[in-house]
């Protein structure tokens, strides 16, 4: 058993150095360089991140403005936008924004949004109003379906000159009351944030370990939570009646369950390392709530393999019944839980097929697993009844 451990400490280790490695992994620097943007100059120009976008901009330090021109690509009945978040955080939400549609066939029309906390629940309406950044000739110009925002941005005296900035695009706009429609939740709509510094063009690094913690932080504990656990567990049950597979299904068990809980700790920290990025974290407080009630269950099964009592002890009936409640419980808030995440994070729906394949393969195997320890157990009692049947009739003889 003590070799078995040793292995299973030793993929511990390696799990938490590359994980670890994958987090604070420097992220590559982008310098913008000088354009021309519909016949104006701008000293910094850079494509974006996501969704072929652009920005280019001024800065002009003596009077704390900023000049912008950002450019992308939208339908004729759709939006662009483009704003700052003013808190810092590296999110949509608390951003404020510039919204350009078209206003007829021919022109354009640009709108300033509040992006406030009321869009992550409900279905809320989204009204231009005012906002707390001074925008100032604010315009767009389209060629094709391109569409270009042009403002100017009235910076505070002690403003840093490194401003968190969203971006995105939507499919359509009430044009009554100016109602945009929301943004596709998946892929690259969802990327479209970043750090930058205005007075040098860098892309700082804030952006690419957030986005790598949130990528991480779902990889890591889908794996680790949502797969690894679950195979333990099912090396417990379905191996332990077999006397060939004894001690085997033990080591499984632990080897299983310590990498997992380990990983999922390591996920679990990521997941208090993201709420550093965000002054609300109460905004996905179903998520976090699950993931804290997880991480106590899973800490509480494995103080309960410390303190677990021997065999010939009158409380290991007891322990045996705890021990499985917790376990499976355990699982069950867990799978809920991803699917929870997946919600938040809305990755690509090809994870989200994924995770629920590997549930089916999991689900199958348990039902035919199942179906065979019952009928291990049906013969082996079925064999018991007979030496006892002949125990009997030999005594009488």
């Amino acid at each position: 058993m003590a070799s078995y451990l040793w292995r299973a400490k030793v993929w511990t280790l390696i799990l938490t150095v590359l994980v670890m490695g994958l987090m604070f992994s420097p992220v590559p620097t982008v310098m913008a360089q000088p354009c021309t943007v519909h016949s104006k100059s701008f000293a910094y120009c850079k494509s974006l991140n996501a969704l072929g976008s652009s920005l280019a901009w001024n800065l002009f330090s003596q009077n704390s403005t900023l000049e912008i021109a950002f450019t992308e690509e939208a339908t004729t009945q759709g939006w662009v936008g483009w704003g700052i978040n003013p808190t810092g955080e590296s999110m949509m939400v608390g951003s404020q924004v510039l919204v350009a549609f078209w206003e007829n066939t021919t022109s354009l029309l640009v709108k300033t949004y509040d992006l406030t906390t009321t869009l992550l629940v409900g279905s809320p309406v989204l009204l231009p109003g005012k906002v707390s950044l001074n925008y100032m000739n604010y315009s767009a110009e389209a060629t094709g379906t391109t569409v270009t925002i042009f403002a100017t941005l009235q910076l505070q005296p002690n403003q840093s000159d490194s401003l968190i900035h969203v971006w995105n695009r939507g499919p359509s706009v009430n044009l009554t009351t100016y109602q945009p429609s929301p943004h596709i939740r998946s892929g690259q709509n969802l990327q479209s944030v970043a750090n930058l510094d205005m007075s040098s063009g860098a892309t700082g690094a804030l952006t690419g370990i957030h986005l790598r913690l949130k990528e991480n932080h779902g990889i890591i504990g889908a794996v680790s939570w949502g797969i690894l656990l679950p195979i333990g567990v099912m090396a417990a049950r379905y191996l332990r009646p077999f006397q060939f597979a004894d001690p085997l299904w033990f080591y499984l068990h632990v080897i299983f369950q310590l990498t997992g809980y380990t990983g999922g700790v390591v996920a679990w920290a990521m997941g208090l390392k993201l709420l550093h990025y965000a002054s609300r974290p109460l905004l996905y407080p179903k998520h976090r709530n699950l993931g804290i009630t997880i991480f106590v269950l899973a800490t509480l099964q494995v103080l309960a393999v410390v303190l677990r009592p021997k065999k010939d002890q009158k409380i290991r009936p007891y322990w045996n019944v705890y021990h499985h409640i917790i376990g499976y419980a355990t699982i069950i808030v867990i799978i809920i839980n991803i699917f929870e995440g997946l919600h938040v994070l809305q990755p690509n729906h090809k994870w989200r097929r994924a995770y629920i394949i590997v549930l089916i393969i999991l689900g199958a195997i348990s039902i035919v697993l199942e179906l065979v320890t019952w009928i291990v157990w049906f013969h082996r009692r079925k064999l018991m009844e007979c030496q006892l049947q002949m125990h009997e009739v030999t005594q009488k003889l």
